[in-house]
């Protein structure tokens, strides 16, 4: 299918009764029959990371695939209090997204695509989403304990640095919110975050996997391995993309991600004719 000319729209749909606001990406003509919902990455990693998805979206709606960006309850444009959104309330808004592309693009299919900690959300989600037909995983986090404890350690790292002493650790004894640079986390959202995980037993979607690793050369990292591990015990068809190029989501300048966009179009349109 050749290139099309794409369009946005704005979107907004309800997630157990609470608003969210996202982007629709649609061609402006033949449509495929699977549509692509974006799962954003976590704290300040979505804001850095905003420009990279809007453009991925767009070069997949060019590939005749429907795209659905959206903020999660109490994120971005959505309404809510960042604390009051939980791993719960973000796998509904995954779901909700879903149907929601589902019923206005028309696809009988859909495909989660996560970056990051959003990856391991799409993870998650896939498990309960009966037409969730493809996963695209982008530098997933497969553990969620270890990364909530790197959170807390780059706060400490930047309180030592800024204040030329030891950081404070984040949330005392007894503490119901975790402070992290800002973002406010409850224990409840911190504990269903340590229990994300991607690992053999934990997962059990069969559908075509894509991990797209992001590093400075092409060696396949040990958490990539556990992620195509754990789906390929599961009986998925995985694959993986090992990109040589900068960690974008943990830089504040523009990163040119073509080849981002070219690798995931590519993997999407083999996976949309399975």
């Amino acid at each position: 299918m050749p290139a099309q000319k794409t369009q946005d729209k704005p979107a907004k749909f309800a997630s157990e009764g609470r608003p969210l606001v996202g982007m629709l990406h649609l061609p402006e003509g033949a449509r495929r029959d699977i549509g692509v919902v974006f799962c954003d990455a976590f704290e300040d990693e979505r804001r850095t990371t905003c420009l990279a998805m809007t453009r991925l979206a767009r070069e997949v709606a060019a590939r005749g695939f429907a795209a659905l960006r959206f903020d999660y309850w109490g994120c971005g444009d959505s309404p809510g209090d960042f604390a009051d959104a939980t791993v719960s309330t973000r796998l509904a808004d995954i779901r909700s997204a879903s149907a929601f592309l589902r019923d206005e693009a028309g696809v009988r299919k859909l495909c989660l695509l996560g970056l990051r900690f959003g990856a391991t959300l799409a993870s998650q989600a896939a498990e309960g989403t009966a037409d969730c037909a493809a996963l695209v995983l982008i530098q997933p986090e497969p553990d969620g304990k270890a990364y909530v404890d790197s959170l807390i350690k780059r706060k400490l790292v930047r309180g030592m640095i800024t204040r030329a002493q030891g950081g404070e650790q984040p949330g005392g004894a007894g503490a119901d919110v975790i402070d992290l640079d800002g973002y406010a986390l409850t224990q409840r959202t911190v504990k269903e975050m340590r229990e994300c995980i991607i690992a053999p037993g934990r997962v059990a979607f069969r559908g075509p996997v894509v991990v797209v690793q992001v590093s400075f050369n092409e060696s396949i990292r040990p958490e990539a391995r556990a992620v195509c591990a754990a789906y390929e015990g599961a009986g998925a068809k995985v694959d993986v993309r090992a990109l040589v190029m900068p960690p974008f989501w943990s830089r504040i300048d523009v990163t040119a991600t073509d080849a981002l966009n070219e690798a995931v179009g590519q993997w999407l349109e083999g996976a949309g004719d399975r």
